[in-house]
């Protein structure tokens, strides 16, 4: 890393001194590190994908993301839409830091900075979401994980102030709101297997998932995932009963994995999503916990690889 462009989600409120001091800190780092550094806030909704995809034109050969994984699934999408090669990085400043967790980073701003220093930009494969927004197909690149159904709507129903308050635990006490409520809605599923054979089903939730290590009370999750992987862990609940989903989870979250009827595992590179004609609300979807488009849908893995700082 010679020289990095810094992209950072700036916070509101009472928190925004506190984020301006963790960021200039995080700038002194790498510049006493010899890195030549400009940084740049974003500005609204989505501003990172075009930031980015401008600081690896410009000739920045690091883009870091400072921010939660939005902000890093942003500046991922504009470094695969960009004509120059440039590494991605990630310096968790957010509620959501999956995938620091996954790269081994402290959650301390300057610690990770410092980590980062002698990781290594490797080639990543990242997953690719197709859906529908307004009448049109959108695509947009992920990281960690997608999901099409209740794990969509989850994203869909937990407010922001939640967010910045109780962090990604306010997507555990909206879980619980959601399974008190019930309800979940099928579609028609369409996937690959490992042996390339497609398969066909109904299904309430889909899940992609990429990482291989979690935090916090996922932290014993082990899916046989990995970033490096060309392909994805799918996660296929064809079940709308609440004690089968907690069941599972449950499983996960110990790192036990215990069968679930209903639930299946299996690793895949395409999947695609249809509303069932008798579906009257919009089922979404999600990439890296940012909402997304709704039915249909399509998951793959890009053609393109990117540059990643790894360990």
């Amino acid at each position: 890393m010679q020289k990095a462009f810094l992209i950072y989600n700036p916070a509101s409120g009472r928190r925004k001194a506190k984020r301006a001091e963790a960021i200039a800190r995080v700038i002194e780092t790498f510049r006493a590190a010899g890195v030549e550094v400009e940084a740049a806030a974003t500005t609204h909704a989505g501003s990172a994908i075009q930031q980015a995809r401008e600081g690896a034109n410009a000739g920045y050969d690091t883009v870091i993301a400072c921010g939660g994984d939005g902000t890093v699934n942003e500046a991922l999408n504009g470094l695969v839409a960009a004509s120059a090669t440039a590494a991605l990085g990630v310096v968790p400043l957010g509620s959501g830091n999956l995938l620091a967790s996954d790269l081994g980073l402290p959650f301390d701003p300057v610690a990770a900075a410092q980590r980062l220093l002698s990781y290594t930009p490797r080639d990543f494969r990242p997953g690719m979401v197709t859906s529908l927004r307004n009448g049109a197909q959108e695509k947009r690149c992920f990281l960690v994980a997608a999901g099409v159904g209740s794990d969509a709507e989850l994203m869909y129903r937990t407010a922001v102030e939640a967010k910045e308050r109780w962090g990604r635990n306010a997507y555990f006490l909206e879980m619980a709101r959601m399974a008190m409520r019930g309800g979940y809605p099928s579609f028609q599923i369409e996937w690959e297997d490992e042996q390339g054979s497609r398969r066909q089903d109904r299904a309430t939730l889909a899940m992609a998932i990429r990482a291989t290590r979690f935090p916090g009370l996922l932290r014993l999750v082990n899916l046989g995932t990995a970033l490096t992987r060309d392909s994805f862990c799918l996660l296929l609940f064809r079940t709308a009963k609440v004690r089968r989903f907690l069941s599972y989870f449950a499983g996960v979250a110990s790192g036990i994995n215990w069968k679930v009827k209903d639930v299946e595992v299996v690793h895949s590179r395409w999947l695609r999503c249809a509303p069932l004609a008798e579906t009257r609300d919009p089922i979404h979807s999600q990439a890296d916990g940012e909402l997304l488009g709704t039915l249909p849908v399509e998951l793959g893995i890009e053609d393109r690889p990117v540059k990643l700082l790894m360990p």
